[in-house]
């Protein structure tokens, strides 16, 4: 594979993107919060952390594919909504390919 330019995917895009993962994030546990569960700032905090990994993965895959920074932003928002799952649903598809099974 080869290393694209840094320069392809601008930081204004990168930018878009971590602030949409993190509205993600914030808009989930704020649905969380609605639905009757409790506050806490240590779910919120570990929710960002998981939600920017997912965001950094959506980040690299829309670098890659030359995707539009207004795109990558919309997925990687909703990849912070997600979250976790959004990770889980990745390992499944990428051990599945190791596997050399087909979905």
């Amino acid at each position: 594979m080869p290393i694209k330019e840094p320069q392809e995917f601008n930081l204004i895009g990168n930018i878009l993107i971590f602030i949409m993962t993190i509205l993600g994030a914030t808009a989930s546990y704020a649905y969380r919060i609605l639905k009757g569960e409790e506050f806490r700032w240590s779910i919120l905090f570990l929710q960002a952390i998981v939600a920017v990994f997912a965001g950094a993965l959506v980040m690299l895959t829309a670098s890659y594919y030359s995707w539009a920074a207004e795109a990558a932003g919309g997925i990687s928002g909703l990849a912070g909504w997600s979250g976790a799952e959004f990770i889980k649903t990745l390992e499944k598809r990428f051990l599945s390919r190791i596997k050399g099974e087909r979905k």
